[in-house]
């Protein structure tokens, strides 16, 4: 796992909270198509994230909203939802080369061993970076 044996790692555990609610579908739909994949499986994510709706029902009036378009979120549950969430932190990358990032789904785990050149606060600093970049920017 890491290069050599270090007398000290530091251990970075980040969950990302609603990662899944909050996928751009354009940022996505961008990714998937820097990867080369075939032109029927690109179209077949595609058909899966657009035309989504939700509405909202009031649990005590019975009230039901006018359907709304879902820009964003994939679903979680889904086979395929996990994969695109991969998709969507691909370029998420430790700053040295002897640190480790680990993603699973919405986890990151960043080991940082003690002979590092980064410290592990700017280890967290590039992972705050990539999420604020990827959900304020696009």
């Amino acid at each position: 796992m890491l290069q050599k044996r270090s007398v000290l790692v530091r251990c970075l555990l980040v969950d990302f909270s609603k990662a899944f609610d909050v996928v751009d579908h354009t940022v996505l739909l961008a990714k998937l198509s820097q990867l080369g994949l075939p032109d029927r499986a690109l179209s077949w994510i595609i058909s899966f994230l657009i035309h989504r709706t939700q509405v909202v029902k009031l649990k005590y009036d019975n009230v039901i909203s006018s359907s709304q378009p879902i820009n964003a979120s994939i679903v979680q549950g889904s086979g395929l939802g996990p994969m695109l969430y991969v998709v969507m932190a691909k370029d998420l990358k430790a700053v040295s080369s002897i640190d480790r990032l680990f993603k699973y789904a919405d986890d990151t785990t960043v080991l940082v061993p003690s002979d590092s050149d980064i410290g592990l606060e700017d280890e967290f600093e590039n992972v705050k970076q990539w999420a604020y970049a990827l959900c304020c920017y696009g």
